[in-house]
């Protein structure tokens, strides 16, 4: 059954019956099977939620799901957002959102399970990030072209570049680059992967190996929290970024990017098993994540900022994404126990804080406004704030659709 523990639709086509249930089987515990931030058994939303209505409203925009950005094919723009319909799917049980996510999944895979845009080389990770997708709808449809498809994923994964240290580079044009982003963007189909389809022993050992690395050189001591990205000159002769210093780090703790490592965490974590060597140690960081996340949180909105560090600053602001990622984050790891439960009042702060950002027009439809544009790693302060603030870009939906399903959900 699916996490909301009922197939029920609110308001929709109908239900629909799940083939194998919000995740990998088990309770929602610090034990590894609670399922990738899947909703808990017996919990619902409203027809007025936020969550729900913004769902509703981005069926009713683009009815075709590859019309959400206009960047074409399999990645991240259109995967994000429909993550966020997932959470929600799995709170209510209508059956609309899981035909809407299958949608797009299967304007992207034939039938006999070929992702038509992967290739044979690596390009970057903002290609693979939808692949999450795959092994949900197999779950929940049984249809065999969607194994076949996360098992051509799983073996992609061999052809990935590596720096010195053996982490995967964000993109084949970017040389021996690691950032936090791309610990969202691949390491949650692993651990999905194998809790699904338990055939990966592997997986775990390289969702550990990866968001460890990434975190051990990028690590701030002053806030606990990670800076942006880090270059590897290992082996040597790539050539150094505008933004890497002499430790190879990126120079601010970017929210947003902070938003992707926190949601990493939580949904590896949910699908990781318990005996996964150095799952003690992803609870750690994530606890030193949260801590952070406390200690940088606005007082007076419940958000986050833009560069997380340096809210004192005047030409600084605070972000919708990332504070919705945050959320998101924050609620699942309590609920689960990963962290301590005071951590519920920054959660519920963060979420007041996101609630301000929501406008609705005279037909009641909402929006979601104030997330900075997609953007690279940048070579200062400046270039972090200096970003345009957009409206329903997929970031702000996939942040407030996450954010929402948890905080609303009853």
């Amino acid at each position: 059954m699916i996490g909301s523990g009922g197939t029920t639709s609110q308001g929709g086509a109908g239900g629909t019956t799940s083939k194998g249930g919000s995740g990998s089987g088990g309770s929602a515990t610090d034990a590894g099977a609670a399922g990738q931030g899947g909703g808990d058994a017996g919990t619902t939303l409203a027809s007025d939620s936020l969550a729900v209505r913004f769902a509703n409203m981005i069926l009713s925009k683009w009815p075709d799901p590859k019309d959400i950005n206009t960047t074409a094919g399999f990645e991240y723009n259109h995967g994000i957002v429909l993550r966020g319909m997932e959470q929600v799917y799995r709170h209510t049980g209508d059956s609309r959102y899981l035909a809407y996510i299958q949608k797009y999944v299967d304007e992207n895979v034939t039938a006999a399970g070929v992702v038509s845009n992967l290739g044979t080389t690596f390009s970057a990770f903002d290609n693979m990030q939808p692949s999450v997708l795959l092994p949900f709808l197999y779950q929940e449809t049984g249809t065999a072209k969607y194994k076949t498809a996360a098992d051509s994923v799983q073996a992609f994964y061999k052809n990935i570049p590596t720096n010195g240290d053996g982490g995967y580079w964000h993109k084949q044009s970017y040389p021996n680059q690691m950032w936090l982003d791309g610990i969202y963007m691949g390491e949650p189909f692993l651990a999905r992967y194998a809790a699904v389809f338990g055939n990966c022993s592997t997986c775990g050992d390289t969702v550990v190996k990866q968001t460890t690395l990434i975190a051990a050189h990028t690590l701030d001591t002053a806030t606990g929290l990670y800076y942006h990205a880090w270059w590897d000159n290992n082996p040597t002769g790539t050539t150094k970024p505008a933004w890497a210093d002499a430790n190879g780090r990126s120079p601010c703790i970017w929210g947003r990017a902070m938003g992707w490592y926190a949601m990493a965490l939580v949904d590896t974590l949910g699908d990781l098993p318990a005996s996964q060597t150095g799952r003690s140690d992803l609870v750690t960081t994530l606890t030193g994540v949260a801590a952070g996340l406390k200690s940088t949180q606005d007082a007076t909105t419940g958000l986050w900022y833009q560069v997380m560090d340096q809210g004192s600053k005047t030409d600084n602001w605070t972000e919708t994404s990332a504070s919705g990622m945050f959320v998101y984050a924050l609620k699942v790891a309590v609920n689960r126990g990963y962290i301590d439960s005071s951590y519920s009042a920054v959660a519920d702060s963060g979420w007041k804080g996101m609630q301000t950002k929501v406008t609705t027009d005279t037909s009641g439809v909402p929006s979601i406004t104030g997330a900075v544009q997609g953007m690279n790693v940048q070579n200062n302060y400046a270039g972090y704030v200096g970003q345009n603030k957009l409206t329903n870009s997929s970031h702000g939906l996939c942040a407030i659709l996450l954010a929402a399903a948890e905080m609303e959900a009853k």
